[in-house]
């Protein structure tokens, strides 16, 4: 299997080396090499000043991987370790990396670009397009707890609760499904919330029955889905949510709530995008980037 492993954006923020402490951890539980990146993109209206400013950002860059490299091998001792540092748009620079990854993992805040990756317009150019799994950490990455999976719009959340199940598998924690309900002037909120109750269960039963060694449960809930999923994943180990699709969760890492998910989420939050993602995490394997009609 041709693959870099786990790849992380570092950006010398807090919650770039927090994300290195999870990737590295990470890595080291699956046995792949971590590699480490940091991208930079001089700016300057004469070449000379662009030259200038490659080499200070160049001398940080270095800084900040040397910096990482400490972290990572502090937090997973004997992980396999590379760093890489490379001009040019973050965006592109992390896709490029990432294309032969089984996962990619960023810091959700701070001062420099990798960090606001996935907040703002042009956000979602890596968790929209790279063939792997994308994990977005904050400062703090609870080691215990299920894994939470939302689960509003089926089957355009297969591919998450898959992913759900596949992750909770390799590190031995429970699932937990939860779907979310808003219904203005709902008389029976009983009934409306058993039935939903029982769609969820049902859909799921097919892959919950191909992991009979994960424990897994079954919550529905009423109120506003981002705001319902940031409070009950606040003690989650990780967060899964899809990233296509036009109902519920799917839409919360498209558009303006992208900022509200990923950046207020306590714990990490994996953004799986399509069936092949789930499959290329699960296998290893480079995957063609042509080869994106899954979901």
């Amino acid at each position: 299997m041709n693959t870099s492993g786990v790849v992380v954006g570092v950006d010398g923020s807090a919650s770039a080396l927090a994300a290195v402490r999870w990737a590295a951890e990470e890595a080291r539980s699956t046995g792949e090499p971590l590699t480490l990146v940091h991208a930079y993109s001089p700016g300057g209206q004469s070449y000379a000043a662009r030259e200038l400013r490659a080499v200070q950002q160049r001398e940080q860059g270095t800084a900040h991987l040397r910096e990482a490299e400490v972290v990572a091998s502090l937090a997973a001792p004997g992980v396999r370790v590379a760093s890489r540092l490379r001009a040019g748009d973050v965006r592109k620079v992390l896709l490029a990396e990432s294309s032969g990854a089984r996962q990619a993992v960023l810091g959700s805040r701070g001062a420099h670009s990798v960090s606001r990756l996935l907040l703002g317009s042009a956000g979602l150019a890596l968790a929209m397009k790279a063939l792997c799994p994308v994990v977005v950490v904050r400062d703090r990455a609870p080691a215990t707890g299920p894994v939470v999976v939302g689960l509003n719009g089926w089957p355009e959340c297969a591919p998450a609760a898959r992913f759900a199940f596949l992750w909770a598998a390799a590190h031995g924690a429970p699932v937990t499904a939860l779907r979310v309900w808003r219904a203005l002037g709902t008389t029976n909120s009983a009934g409306v919330h058993e039935r939903a109750r029982a769609a969820l269960a049902a859909e799921l039963a097919p892959i919950a029955g191909e992991f009979p060694q994960v424990p897994v449960e079954h919550l529905v809930l009423r109120g506003p889905a981002g705001e319902t999923l940031l409070q009950f994943g606040e003690h989650a180990r990780l967060l899964v949510v899809g990233a296509r699709g036009h109902t519920g969760f799917a839409r919360l890492l498209l558009g303006s709530t992208s900022t509200h998910v990923a950046g207020q989420a306590a714990s990490p939050v994996a953004v799986i995008r399509s069936a092949e993602v789930v499959r290329h995490w699960r296998e290893g394997a480079r995957l063609d980037p042509a080869a994106d009609g899954a979901g």
